[in-house]
Protein backbone atom coordinates (compact mmCIF):
# COMPACT_ATOMS: atom_id res chain seq x y z
CA UNK A 1 0.00 0.00 0.00
CA UNK A 2 1.52 3.26 -1.12
CA UNK A 3 1.10 6.53 1.09
CA UNK A 4 1.82 9.39 0.96
CA UNK A 5 3.10 11.74 4.82
CA UNK A 6 -0.32 12.41 6.33
CA UNK A 7 1.04 15.24 8.68
CA UNK A 8 0.97 18.61 7.18
CA UNK A 9 4.01 19.78 9.81
CA UNK A 10 6.29 16.47 8.58
CA UNK A 11 5.65 17.92 4.79
CA UNK A 12 6.65 21.49 5.52
CA UNK A 13 9.37 20.37 7.17
CA UNK A 14 10.66 18.17 3.93
CA UNK A 15 10.11 21.07 1.59
CA UNK A 16 12.48 23.20 4.08
CA UNK A 17 14.73 20.08 4.14
CA UNK A 18 14.99 19.58 0.40
CA UNK A 19 15.28 23.35 0.19
CA UNK A 20 18.48 23.03 2.40
CA UNK A 21 20.07 20.68 0.04
CA UNK A 22 19.45 17.65 3.34
CA UNK A 23 18.19 14.62 2.84
CA UNK A 24 14.33 13.79 4.41
CA UNK A 25 14.24 12.23 7.11
CA UNK A 26 11.28 9.89 7.55
CA UNK A 27 8.57 9.86 10.30
CA UNK A 28 8.95 7.71 13.04
CA UNK A 29 6.39 5.72 14.92
CA UNK A 30 7.65 4.02 18.32
CA UNK A 31 4.90 1.39 19.30
CA UNK A 32 5.19 -0.18 22.83
CA UNK A 33 3.32 -3.18 24.63
CA UNK A 34 4.44 -6.76 25.67
CA UNK A 35 6.55 -8.64 22.89
CA UNK A 36 4.33 -11.30 20.76
CA UNK A 37 2.11 -11.91 17.75
CA UNK A 38 -0.34 -8.37 18.48
CA UNK A 39 2.83 -6.69 18.92
CA UNK A 40 4.50 -7.92 15.76
CA UNK A 41 1.09 -7.51 13.57
CA UNK A 42 0.57 -4.14 14.86
CA UNK A 43 4.13 -3.22 13.99
CA UNK A 44 3.81 -4.59 10.36
CA UNK A 45 0.80 -3.11 9.77
CA UNK A 46 1.89 0.72 10.87
CA UNK A 47 5.06 0.09 7.73
CA UNK A 48 1.71 1.05 5.96
CA UNK A 49 0.47 4.32 7.54
CA UNK A 50 3.45 6.53 5.54
CA UNK A 51 6.10 6.03 3.21
CA UNK A 52 9.35 5.57 4.22
CA UNK A 53 8.19 5.29 7.89
CA UNK A 54 9.84 3.87 10.83
CA UNK A 55 8.34 1.93 13.23
CA UNK A 56 10.51 0.78 16.21
CA UNK A 57 8.73 -1.27 19.27
CA UNK A 58 9.88 -1.75 23.17
CA UNK A 59 8.21 -3.44 26.07
CA UNK A 60 7.12 -0.18 27.69
CA UNK A 61 7.12 3.56 27.48
CA UNK A 62 9.77 5.33 29.86
CA UNK A 63 10.86 9.00 30.89
CA UNK A 64 13.19 8.48 28.47
CA UNK A 65 13.21 7.87 24.56
CA UNK A 66 14.88 4.64 23.25
CA UNK A 67 18.46 5.35 22.04
CA UNK A 68 17.26 9.16 23.20
CA UNK A 69 15.04 9.63 19.98
CA UNK A 70 11.86 11.48 19.97
CA UNK A 71 9.22 9.94 17.89
CA UNK A 72 6.88 12.01 15.65
CA UNK A 73 4.20 9.25 17.05
CA UNK A 74 3.52 6.50 19.96
CA UNK A 75 1.31 4.02 19.68
CA UNK A 76 0.67 2.40 23.01
CA UNK A 77 -1.03 -1.72 24.22
CA UNK A 78 -2.72 -0.07 26.76
CA UNK A 79 -4.50 -3.24 28.13
CA UNK A 80 -1.64 -3.12 30.94
CA UNK A 81 -1.56 0.98 31.43
CA UNK A 82 -4.03 0.64 34.81
CA UNK A 83 -1.68 -1.61 36.31
CA UNK A 84 1.26 0.15 34.93
CA UNK A 85 1.51 3.20 36.77
CA UNK A 86 5.32 4.60 35.88
CA UNK A 87 4.51 3.78 32.02
CA UNK A 88 0.88 6.12 32.47
CA UNK A 89 3.39 8.60 34.45
CA UNK A 90 6.05 8.65 31.18
CA UNK A 91 3.09 8.48 28.97
CA UNK A 92 1.20 11.77 30.90
CA UNK A 93 4.86 13.68 30.65
CA UNK A 94 5.64 12.56 26.82
CA UNK A 95 1.79 14.21 25.71
CA UNK A 96 3.14 17.35 26.29
CA UNK A 97 5.20 17.43 22.88
CA UNK A 98 4.25 14.16 21.45
CA UNK A 99 0.68 12.67 20.07
CA UNK A 100 0.43 8.74 22.09
CA UNK A 101 -2.71 6.86 20.59
CA UNK A 102 -3.56 3.79 23.06
CA UNK A 103 -5.34 0.78 21.60
CA UNK A 104 -7.45 -0.95 23.99
CA UNK A 105 -9.40 -4.31 23.90
CA UNK A 106 -12.39 -2.42 25.13
CA UNK A 107 -13.08 1.15 25.53
CA UNK A 108 -14.70 1.67 28.83
CA UNK A 109 -15.71 5.50 29.31
CA UNK A 110 -13.92 6.05 32.74
CA UNK A 111 -11.08 4.65 31.19
CA UNK A 112 -10.97 6.76 27.99
CA UNK A 113 -11.84 9.90 30.05
CA UNK A 114 -8.96 9.36 32.34
CA UNK A 115 -6.29 8.50 29.55
CA UNK A 116 -7.95 11.99 27.24
CA UNK A 117 -7.33 14.07 30.59
CA UNK A 118 -3.49 12.42 30.86
CA UNK A 119 -3.00 13.93 27.67
CA UNK A 120 -3.78 11.26 25.23
CA UNK A 121 -4.31 12.28 21.68
CA UNK A 122 -6.46 9.11 20.60
CA UNK A 123 -7.84 5.54 21.92
CA UNK A 124 -8.65 2.85 19.24
CA UNK A 125 -9.81 -0.58 20.29
CA UNK A 126 -8.52 -3.58 18.99
CA UNK A 127 -11.26 -4.48 17.12
CA UNK A 128 -11.14 -1.29 15.12
CA UNK A 129 -9.84 -1.44 11.25
CA UNK A 130 -6.87 -0.55 9.22
CA UNK A 131 -8.26 2.70 8.30
CA UNK A 132 -9.67 3.71 11.67
CA UNK A 133 -6.15 3.35 13.13
CA UNK A 134 -4.67 5.18 10.18
CA UNK A 135 -7.78 7.68 10.94
CA UNK A 136 -6.84 8.08 14.18
CA UNK A 137 -3.15 8.55 13.80
CA UNK A 138 -3.34 10.91 11.03
CA UNK A 139 -5.66 13.10 13.60
CA UNK A 140 -3.84 12.81 16.61
CA UNK A 141 -1.03 14.09 14.46
CA UNK A 142 -2.54 16.88 12.93
CA UNK A 143 -3.51 17.69 16.99
CA UNK A 144 -6.73 16.32 17.11
CA UNK A 145 -8.18 13.77 19.71
CA UNK A 146 -10.34 10.51 18.29
CA UNK A 147 -12.83 8.58 20.28
CA UNK A 148 -13.77 4.80 19.79
CA UNK A 149 -16.76 5.40 17.78
CA UNK A 150 -18.08 2.55 20.10
CA UNK A 151 -18.06 4.83 22.97
CA UNK A 152 -19.66 8.20 20.87
CA UNK A 153 -22.73 5.59 19.53
CA UNK A 154 -23.19 4.83 23.36
CA UNK A 155 -23.36 8.17 23.99
CA UNK A 156 -25.62 8.90 21.42
CA UNK A 157 -28.31 6.27 22.84
CA UNK A 158 -27.49 6.69 26.73
CA UNK A 159 -29.53 9.47 28.76
CA UNK A 160 -26.71 11.99 29.54
CA UNK A 161 -25.09 11.92 32.88
CA UNK A 162 -25.33 15.36 34.70
CA UNK A 163 -21.34 16.35 34.03
CA UNK A 164 -22.15 15.55 30.01
CA UNK A 165 -25.04 17.89 30.41
CA UNK A 166 -23.53 20.64 32.07
CA UNK A 167 -20.59 19.97 29.48
CA UNK A 168 -23.20 20.71 26.77
CA UNK A 169 -24.87 23.32 27.94
CA UNK A 170 -20.97 25.15 28.66
CA UNK A 171 -21.53 25.57 32.49
CA UNK A 172 -19.82 24.21 35.38
CA UNK A 173 -21.45 22.10 37.97
CA UNK A 174 -23.67 22.78 39.98
CA UNK A 175 -23.87 26.27 38.03
CA UNK A 176 -23.81 29.57 39.92
CA UNK A 177 -23.26 28.39 42.98
CA UNK A 178 -20.13 26.66 42.81
CA UNK A 179 -17.88 27.51 45.38
CA UNK A 180 -13.34 26.83 44.82
CA UNK A 181 -10.84 28.37 47.24
CA UNK A 182 -8.13 29.92 45.37
CA UNK A 183 -5.84 26.63 45.77
CA UNK A 184 -8.87 24.09 44.82
CA UNK A 185 -8.60 26.31 41.74
CA UNK A 186 -5.21 25.82 41.51
CA UNK A 187 -5.42 21.70 41.31
CA UNK A 188 -8.13 22.10 39.31
CA UNK A 189 -6.38 23.82 36.06
CA UNK A 190 -3.20 21.77 36.39
CA UNK A 191 -5.79 19.24 36.28
CA UNK A 192 -7.52 20.52 33.24
CA UNK A 193 -4.13 20.66 31.40
CA UNK A 194 -3.34 16.85 32.12
CA UNK A 195 -1.43 16.35 34.77
CA UNK A 196 -1.04 13.66 37.49
CA UNK A 197 -0.91 13.84 41.12
CA UNK A 198 2.59 14.30 41.45
CA UNK A 199 3.08 16.33 39.57
CA UNK A 200 0.49 18.54 40.88
CA UNK A 201 1.86 18.36 44.02
CA UNK A 202 5.51 19.15 42.64
CA UNK A 203 4.41 22.51 41.25
CA UNK A 204 2.14 23.66 44.13
CA UNK A 205 4.73 22.60 46.65
CA UNK A 206 2.65 20.47 48.09
CA UNK A 207 1.98 16.36 49.40
CA UNK A 208 -0.22 14.28 47.33
CA UNK A 209 -2.17 13.36 49.92
CA UNK A 210 -2.93 17.46 49.90
CA UNK A 211 -3.44 17.02 46.21
CA UNK A 212 -5.82 13.99 46.76
CA UNK A 213 -7.96 15.92 49.46
CA UNK A 214 -8.04 18.89 47.06
CA UNK A 215 -9.58 17.00 44.51
CA UNK A 216 -12.04 14.37 46.56
CA UNK A 217 -13.30 17.92 47.38
CA UNK A 218 -14.03 19.39 43.88
CA UNK A 219 -15.11 16.40 42.67
CA UNK A 220 -18.00 16.74 45.58
CA UNK A 221 -18.78 20.38 44.80
CA UNK A 222 -18.55 19.59 40.93
CA UNK A 223 -20.53 16.40 41.06
CA UNK A 224 -18.14 14.59 38.76
CA UNK A 225 -16.71 11.47 39.24
CA UNK A 226 -13.43 10.64 37.18
CA UNK A 227 -10.51 13.33 36.12
CA UNK A 228 -11.88 13.39 32.49
CA UNK A 229 -15.17 14.42 33.93
CA UNK A 230 -13.74 17.53 36.24
CA UNK A 231 -11.39 18.48 32.94
CA UNK A 232 -14.08 18.73 30.69
CA UNK A 233 -15.99 20.97 33.50
CA UNK A 234 -12.86 22.84 34.22
CA UNK A 235 -12.12 23.53 30.19
CA UNK A 236 -15.61 25.92 30.46
CA UNK A 237 -15.34 27.80 33.99
CA UNK A 238 -14.27 31.26 33.69
CA UNK A 239 -12.11 30.59 36.87
CA UNK A 240 -9.89 28.14 35.95
CA UNK A 241 -8.93 29.54 32.71
CA UNK A 242 -8.34 33.02 34.31
CA UNK A 243 -5.80 31.01 36.32
CA UNK A 244 -4.22 28.61 33.49
CA UNK A 245 -3.85 33.06 32.14
CA UNK A 246 -2.56 34.12 34.80
CA UNK A 247 0.71 31.79 35.38
CA UNK A 248 2.04 33.20 32.02
CA UNK A 249 0.80 36.51 32.67
CA UNK A 250 2.32 36.47 35.80
CA UNK A 251 5.77 34.67 34.70
CA UNK A 252 4.47 32.01 37.01
CA UNK A 253 4.96 28.56 33.94
CA UNK A 254 8.00 26.68 34.30
CA UNK A 255 8.89 26.37 30.67
CA UNK A 256 12.10 24.69 31.59
CA UNK A 257 9.50 21.77 33.26
CA UNK A 258 7.49 22.07 30.52
CA UNK A 259 10.77 21.60 27.82
CA UNK A 260 12.34 19.23 29.77
CA UNK A 261 11.89 15.79 27.78
CA UNK A 262 13.34 17.95 24.81
CA UNK A 263 17.10 17.45 23.60
CA UNK A 264 19.53 19.26 25.30
CA UNK A 265 22.94 20.55 23.30
CA UNK A 266 26.03 21.58 24.36
CA UNK A 267 28.13 24.86 23.10
CA UNK A 268 31.15 26.00 24.14
CA UNK A 269 32.34 29.78 24.24
CA UNK A 270 32.64 31.27 20.83
CA UNK A 271 30.63 29.03 19.35
CA UNK A 272 28.05 30.37 16.96
CA UNK A 273 24.64 28.90 17.22
CA UNK A 274 22.96 30.30 14.50
CA UNK A 275 23.37 33.20 11.67
CA UNK A 276 21.56 36.16 10.85
CA UNK A 277 19.35 35.00 8.16
CA UNK A 278 19.64 31.60 8.34
CA UNK A 279 16.86 29.58 7.42
CA UNK A 280 14.95 28.84 11.12
CA UNK A 281 13.51 25.51 11.89
CA UNK A 282 13.86 25.30 15.65
CA UNK A 283 13.82 27.71 18.89
CA UNK A 284 15.90 26.88 21.91
CA UNK A 285 15.67 27.32 25.77
CA UNK A 286 18.62 27.99 28.04
CA UNK A 287 19.44 25.80 30.66
CA UNK A 288 22.73 27.08 31.83
CA UNK A 289 25.18 29.86 30.45
CA UNK A 290 25.08 33.03 28.77
CA UNK A 291 24.22 33.52 24.90
CA UNK A 292 24.73 37.24 22.85
CA UNK A 293 22.59 38.24 19.91
CA UNK A 294 25.34 40.46 18.37
CA UNK A 295 23.32 42.37 16.18
CA UNK A 296 21.40 43.72 18.87
CA UNK A 297 23.83 43.83 21.23
CA UNK A 298 21.49 41.80 24.05
CA UNK A 299 22.54 38.75 26.03
CA UNK A 300 20.17 36.24 27.71
CA UNK A 301 20.84 33.67 30.38
CA UNK A 302 19.58 30.61 31.84
CA UNK A 303 15.59 30.54 31.16
CA UNK A 304 15.66 32.30 28.07
CA UNK A 305 14.22 31.58 24.93
CA UNK A 306 15.64 32.70 21.60
CA UNK A 307 14.55 32.01 18.04
CA UNK A 308 10.78 32.81 17.86
CA UNK A 309 10.44 35.22 15.86
CA UNK A 310 12.49 33.18 13.46
CA UNK A 311 10.35 30.31 13.90
CA UNK A 312 7.25 32.42 13.58
CA UNK A 313 7.79 34.77 10.71
CA UNK A 314 6.77 34.45 7.43
CA UNK A 315 9.87 34.35 6.00
CA UNK A 316 11.03 31.84 8.87
CA UNK A 317 14.57 33.58 8.83
CA UNK A 318 17.02 34.06 11.97
CA UNK A 319 17.08 38.02 12.76
CA UNK A 320 20.36 38.14 14.65
CA UNK A 321 23.38 36.18 14.73
CA UNK A 322 23.63 34.55 18.26
CA UNK A 323 27.17 33.63 19.38
CA UNK A 324 27.51 31.85 23.29
CA UNK A 325 29.44 33.91 25.74
CA UNK A 326 30.42 30.50 28.13
CA UNK A 327 29.39 27.10 28.05
CA UNK A 328 25.90 26.73 26.97
CA UNK A 329 23.50 23.91 27.58
CA UNK A 330 20.11 24.78 25.52
CA UNK A 331 17.47 22.56 24.81
CA UNK A 332 15.71 22.44 21.47
CA UNK A 333 12.23 22.51 20.03
CA UNK A 334 11.40 21.88 16.89
CA UNK A 335 8.73 23.58 15.04
CA UNK A 336 6.48 20.95 14.66
CA UNK A 337 7.33 20.64 19.00
CA UNK A 338 6.87 24.36 19.00
CA UNK A 339 3.32 24.84 17.41
CA UNK A 340 1.96 21.26 19.33
CA UNK A 341 3.02 22.92 22.39
CA UNK A 342 1.20 26.31 21.52
CA UNK A 343 -2.24 24.27 20.71
CA UNK A 344 -2.33 22.23 23.46
CA UNK A 345 -0.77 24.23 26.34
CA UNK A 346 -2.81 27.42 26.36
CA UNK A 347 -0.16 29.20 29.49
CA UNK A 348 2.81 28.29 26.69
CA UNK A 349 0.98 30.30 24.22
CA UNK A 350 0.45 32.86 26.07
CA UNK A 351 3.89 33.00 27.41
CA UNK A 352 4.94 33.30 23.29
CA UNK A 353 2.74 36.15 22.78
CA UNK A 354 4.03 37.96 25.41
CA UNK A 355 7.66 37.21 24.45
CA UNK A 356 7.15 38.20 20.89
CA UNK A 357 5.06 41.07 21.52
CA UNK A 358 7.84 42.01 24.13
CA UNK A 359 10.71 42.03 21.52
CA UNK A 360 8.55 43.78 18.74
CA UNK A 361 8.31 46.36 21.33
CA UNK A 362 12.08 46.81 22.63
CA UNK A 363 13.30 46.44 18.36
CA UNK A 364 10.40 49.68 17.55
CA UNK A 365 12.54 51.14 20.82
CA UNK A 366 15.97 51.08 19.47
CA UNK A 367 14.68 51.92 15.94
CA UNK A 368 13.30 55.15 17.65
Amino acid sequence: MDRTPLHPLIAECDAHLVQAGIERISMYILLTGPAGLFREGVERLLREFAQDVEVRSCNCLTSNWPDERKPDCVVMDGDCLRQASNELEAARRHTRTTPVVVLLSEARRQHVDELIAAGVSGCVEKSASSELLFSALQLALAGGIYLPRSLLAASLSEPPTPADTAAQAGTPIPGPHLHLTPRQIEVLALLARGRSNKMIAHQLDVSEATVKTHLTTIYKAMNVTSRGQASAVAARMEKVCDEQLSKAINGRLSVGRLLANMESQHFRPGEILFHKGDSSGELFYVVRGTVRLSDLGIELGAGAILGEIGLFSPEHRRTSTVICQTDCELRTVSAADAIRLYYQEPEFAMYLIQLLAGRMEADKARRA
